[in-house]
């Protein structure tokens, strides 16, 4: 999973199994934490129409980031990639900055927590 917030920081989180609307809302609760007690302001997410966006359960979760940590979602409109920004990242990732090899799991959430790491330094790109 990733966001990357107004800041220019690019947060990912790696996972081994699939993720559901309970792993997505951990994920976005982590991200309102730290965006609450580095910025102190609301933060706004914009999400594409995946599943796991769009649950029953997640629309629960939603009233409590909004509750909990001033935090909202919004969606863009289906079949937009072009307008989510991480979607734009994930393309950057796989076709430009990564080796062309086979790598396994360990590796590959090596090589996502380093791009995360080095995001805006070494790994750039404007929208």
């Amino acid at each position: 999973m990733g966001c990357l917030l107004s800041t220019g920081k690019l947060v990912t989180s790696c996972l081994q199994e699939s993720v559901t609307s309970t792993w997505f809302y951990a994920y976005l609760t982590g991200i309102a934490q730290q965006v609450k007690q580095t910025y102190n302001l609301p933060l706004v997410l914009i999400v594409d129409n995946a599943s796991i966006h769009r649950s029953k359960k997640m629309a629960d979760y939603r009233e409590l980031l909004k509750s909990n940590f001033s935090t909202n979602l919004y969606f863009i409109p289906a079949y937009s990639p072009e307008l989510n920004r991480i979607e734009m990242v994930w393309k950057q990732m796989k076709y430009y900055w990564r080796d062309f090899q086979v790598m396994t799991a360990d590796k590959i959430e090596q090589w996502v927590e380093r791009v995360s790491n080095q995001f805006g330094k070494e790994y750039m790109f404007t929208f």
